[in-house]
């Protein structure tokens, strides 16, 4: 989990770790609850008496710790109260979906829109002819933007639940994920194809992991269809049973 920076003993944190600090307890005690908005960089700047780019750089450390998402024109949206402390790839539940988003990114993604030939439409279990957006890119942890990737996204979303603005690390294509109310999940093993491994750093055909998700929502409609392949390497589970005596 990304620090909060003290720089060092005896010395005081640096303006923008103190402010951080501050948020990150209040979002935690529940004073900003989880959907709300943070107060914006304007106000923050005139409460604490300190400049844009100090309070962009509390914010940040906000984002990277999973607790806010930002947008330019709607501000910083409270999506946890707890800090990040792990990356998830198979998720058990809604909270684990929401920080497998939370806690990476697809910077730059490939965006378009794609029509399900047959090949399609069996991968992603719906109808041929099926129109279709595709954001797609190599996955980062947010917390360490410069660490080989975790693995390739493909996210397929029914045009009517992508927003007009695809935002740069391609979260506002998550909505329809995250709006489901069932989800199919399926994990296989693969062999990675080419261009993913280039883009991930491994060699062609090594050994990998997919995990694809069906998002269902009312009535069983398909909303998006999330596919992330991981190198065999970089995929990990660990579980503890405890079987008593």
């Amino acid at each position: 989990m990304p620090a909060i920076d003290a720089s060092g003993p005896g010395r005081r944190p640096p303006r923008h770790a103190r402010l951080a600090a501050d948020l990150v307890a209040a979002v935690g005690r529940g004073e900003h609850p989880v959907g709300s908005r943070l107060p914006t960089e304007a106000e923050l700047c005139s409460s604490h008496g300190l400049s844009r780019g100090t309070v962009r750089q509390a914010l940040r450390q906000l984002e990277d710790l999973g607790l806010i998402t930002r947008r330019a024109g709607v501000g910083s949206t409270v999506v946890s109260r707890h800090p990040a402390t792990r990356y998830v790839p198979f998720v058990a539940d809604r909270d684990e979906l929401i920080a497998f988003y939370r806690t990476t990114q697809v910077p730059s993604p490939e965006v378009s829109e794609v029509v399900a030939d047959a090949a399609l439409a069996d991968r992603l279990g719906t109808e041929v002819g099926a129109a279709w957006v595709l954001v797609q890119g190599a996955r980062l942890l947010r917390s360490d933007p410069d660490a080989p990737p975790v693995g390739w996204t493909e996210q397929f979303v029914r045009p009517d639940q992508v927003p007009e603005d695809i935002t740069p690390d391609g979260t506002a294509a998550n909505a329809g994920a995250l709006g489901a109310r069932r989800i199919e999940q399926t994990v296989r093993a693969v062999s990675l194809p080419r261009r993913i491994a280039t883009a991930l750093g491994v060699a062609p055909r090594s050994p990998g992991l997919e995990i694809s998700r069906r998002h269902l929502g009312h009535d069983d409609m398909l909303l998006a269809v999330s596919i992330h392949t991981h190198p065999g390497e970089r995929f990990t589970i660990n579980s503890i049973l405890d079987l008593g005596d």
